[in-house]
């Protein structure tokens, strides 16, 4: 790797990081000084705005997560596309084998302000999942659906940010040797909410 690509990579490393812990906001001089960059203006010179910054971090950790989801889905029958705990496997099961130490809580940052629509041909799988579990909400209404997977998503994150702060903070519930538990633990609530009856169901029991 030449220095021009380690900077860039040290200085992704740092926004993952200090957004993760101090938000969106965080000055861009202080990732350019975490990053060990003398130039404050380093950030501006490899990315042209703050949101290009973050589009780079996560096309970093999500272009390799999205090619095991592929592979996972090109390898499901349609009758576990039907049940609604393995399909959120596959959107839940590659955090776990990421190498970002803070990409949870980046996500749970910067969430509103990710890109809605894939970039490249190796993040199709995310559109696939969602499509996927909108068909298991029991729900007629199609924005209905959109709603309630919307906010398993926002569950989501929170969920995985929870359990990286817990894996930093040395919880043994949480470290390596639990990965397969936390990874059912969080599919099963999940779960829970997506497939939960409407509103108006469980109020006329």
């Amino acid at each position: 790797m030449d220095r021009g690509a380690r900077s860039r990579e040290e200085l992704l490393d740092a926004a993952e990081r200090l957004i993760a812990e101090h938000g969106f906001e965080v000055p861009l001089r202080e990732i350019a000084k975490s990053a060990g960059q003398r130039n404050n203006s380093a950030v501006n010179y490899y990315f042209r705005s703050r949101q290009d910054l973050i589009d780079a971090v996560v096309a970093r950790r999500l272009v390799p997560m999205e090619v095991e989801r592929q592979a996972l889905l090109d390898r499901m029958s349609d009758e576990q596309m039907a049940d609604a705990h393995a399909v959120l496997r596959i959107l839940v099961g590659p955090f776990f084998h990421s190498e970002g130490t803070h990409y949870a809580r980046f996500l749970e940052v910067v969430r509103i302000r990710l890109n809605r629509e894939p970039q490249s041909p190796a993040e199709s799988a995310w559109p696939r999942i969602l499509d996927a579990l909108a068909r298991l909400v029991p729900l007629k209404d199609r924005s209905a659906r959109e709603s309630r997977v919307s906010a398993v998503a926002t569950t989501m994150f929170a969920l995985l940010a929870d359990h990286e702060r817990r894996v930093e903070a040395g919880d043994a519930g949480a470290g390596a040797g639990a990965g397969a538990d936390s990874i059912e633990e969080i599919v099963t609530m999940l779960a829970a909410m997506l497939t939960a009856a409407p509103v108006s169901a469980v109020a006329t029991r």
